[in-house]
Order: C-alpha cells, then structure tokens, then sequence
C-alpha cells in the first residue's frame, strides 16, 4: 500500500503491520507525535481518501464525530487501502513543540573515568519527537539548567541517550558521578537547538568532534545510516 501527504505530495510504502506514522518514519518523512500510543493527539490529521483500521486509542482523543469527518491518530491508524492523508510535516525545528517533560535514569554507564553515558526513559504514555543533533535542557534547582545532546536518532528514542563529562564541582555533572546510582526522576525542556542535518542539501559532510560532543554527531550519522542518506551524501568523521 501506499500513502500521499498533502499539501507536499510526498509519497511512501506502508507494510501491513505498520502504522502510518511507522511506515512515515521509515521513510525519513516525519510528522507530528507525542506519545505513539493514541493518548495525546498530536499526530491528528485527516484522511483525504482511502480506508484505515484506526487501531487501539483513547476515545477521549478521537471522537467519534472527528472519525466522520475523516480524522484519524496516525500513530494508531493502520491503512487497508492506499491513503492520501492531510498532516503537517516536520522538517525544521521550528516545526516541533517545545515540551516539558519528567524521566527516569534508566541506567549511568562510565566508559571511563570523567564519561557518563546516560540512558533516560520517559512515562510510559510520552515520547519526545526531535531531529537528530539537537539536545534538551535539565530543569535543576533555583532555575538553573544544564543542556545535553541526544545521542541518539529519533527512529531509536525507546531511551534518550547523553554523554556527560564529569566537571568536577559541576551543577549537574557531580551530583551524578558522585550521588545517583539510577532511578532518578528528573525534568527536562526541549528539543532544542539549530544542529541537524539539513536534509534539503546534496553536499557532502566533515564531521569533527572531541569527547562527549561527539553525541549530536553519533545521532546525526546513526539517522543518516538508516535512511541510506550516506549514499547520495558522503559523510566523512
């Protein structure tokens, strides 16, 4: 099967287990989400023509006067037919809500003595919707923040990745070398920033990085390996 976004005329394959919003993020065209699990309506939009089955959501997010005026939960709703959908995509960060959210330290890695990687998970009925490169900032005490690149693509966001550097004294980096041993719930903003691959361009790339800048760079390549982009753009790290 099928599906053609509108206004944009971007057309990708769907299997017949996928969602629209899976069979979308294969295709490197990405589209409105929060949760993935029908519970927040962000990928709301409608269907032009065609058939889905709307798949397991919340009726409070969906209702049924929505459904007959043709919208659907893309992250739910599976085609049975080819679609032509009506969604806004994403392709710039502007185009992405800035959220806060809580987490969990799923686990505290050190590769070596002054590097934490850090895996963080987020409620059960959330995800964080970003482009590859771009970071989040902790929410700490009196205001302060601490700003992280994620390490990882979005295709791979079942945990949040960070490389931390141990600063000795640090706001941040001390408690987490010193205290926490996993578990910890924290809150964080984002996604932010302006680093992320402009995927508009042919030109190759230079990638450079030292230490735990290195995580934004890790996302960016892991995203572009995925979806083959190495090959019409060639990469050099």
């Amino acid at each position: 099967m099928h599906i053609t976004i509108t206004p944009s005329d971007h057309s990708f394959p769907c299997e017949a287990d996928e969602t629209v919003l899976q069979a979308a993020m294969r295709a490197d065209l990405m589209i409105p989400y929060g949760c993935r699990n029908g519970a927040c309506g962000t990928c709301k939009g409608k269907i032009v023509s065609g058939t889905v089955d709307y798949g397991p959501y919340q009726k409070t997010t969906l209702s049924e006067d929505e459904k007959l005026v043709g919208l659907a939960l893309f992250c739910c709703a599976r085609p049975q037919t080819d679609l032509v959908i009506e969604v806004r995509e994403v392709r710039r960060a502007g185009d992405i809500q800035i959220r806060r959210l809580p987490c969990r330290i799923e686990s505290i890695a050190k590769p070596a003595s002054d590097v934490a990687i850090v895996r963080l998970k987020l409620p059960a009925n959330e995800r964080l919707q970003f482009l590859a490169g771009q970071y989040i900032d902790f929410l700490l005490k009196d205001g302060k923040r601490r700003s992280f690149s994620l390490a990882v693509p979005p295709h791979a966001d079942d945990l949040l990745e960070l490389h931390i550097r141990h600063v000795p004294g640090g706001f941040f980096s001390d408690p987490l070398f010193t205290q926490y041993k996993g578990r910890e719930i924290l809150r964080f903003e984002g996604p932010l920033g302006a680093f992320y691959l402009r995927e508009d361009s042919d030109k190759p790339i230079i990638f450079v990085a030292g230490g735990t800048g290195f995580a934004p760079i890790k996302a960016v390549i892991e995203h572009a390996l995925h979806h083959d982009i190495q090959k019409i753009r060639p990469m050099v790290l």
